[in-house]
């Protein structure tokens, strides 16, 4: 197949995310506690996830249509039904979402891998995210950001304690581990290479 009809493939069947307002506990369907993976990329973490919470109901948000699609195809060969793939931006999907208060656990993969200034707007994790996610998540929730970039893992944590409505685990704001059982393919890559990663453990305050 053509690259151009790959394209128009991934374009055409990625799962999108409903039209208009929408609830996040309607999408992913079923009971348990709801989690989302944002940005999960080649998909490594939404598989482990899945299998390390069978419980937790998962949405997994990608912004590129090529893994969107890919890995909605490779969860649905290997059977694994707590896992809901939506393909768009998750700072436009989510201001769409709710309700409020309903999101157990966020991860933030390794994100935004753009180094020009004229890429800054691209930026995923920033005010307009960290707000959404504040408002969706409940009382207690833990939110997930891990980079391999001091520099951008110091303004993401800069960036969460000036909305306010969290809270730091760790010294100094990071913590040495990945609690949620669940290794990106970037995070493999980077503990293979020796890289150190800063991970933010962010809990939701009550009110």
């Amino acid at each position: 197949m053509s690259d151009s009809r790959l394209r128009r493939l991934y374009v055409e069947h990625a799962p999108k995310a409903p039209e208009g307002r929408f609830s996040l506990g309607a999408l992913a369907g079923g009971k348990g506690p709801l989690e989302l993976d944002i940005g999960f990329g080649r998909g490594q973490s939404l598989l482990e996830r899945a299998e390390a919470a069978p419980g937790s109901r998962i949405i997994g948000i990608e912004v590129k249509t090529k893994w969107a699609y890919k890995v909605q195809q490779r969860l649905t060969k290997h059977g694994v039904s707590n896992v809901q793939v939506v393909c768009g931006d998750a700072r436009e999907i989510l201001r769409r979402a709710g309700p409020e208060g309903v999101v157990d656990k966020v991860a933030l993969h390794f994100p935004d891998p753009w180094w020009k200034k004229r890429h800054q707007k691209r930026r995923v994790v920033g005010e307009p995210l960290l707000v959404e996610l504040r408002r969706l998540m409940r009382a207690e929730g833990e939110l997930l950001i891990q980079t391999d970039v001091e520099d951008r893992a110091r303004l993401y944590l800069r960036q969460l304690l000036a909305i306010g409505g969290f809270r730091v685990v760790g010294d100094g704001g990071f913590v040495d581990e990945n609690p949620f059982s669940a290794r990106s393919n970037r995070e493999r890559r980077a503990l293979e290479a020796g890289l150190p990663i800063w991970r933010i453990l962010a809990i939701r305050d009550a009110g």
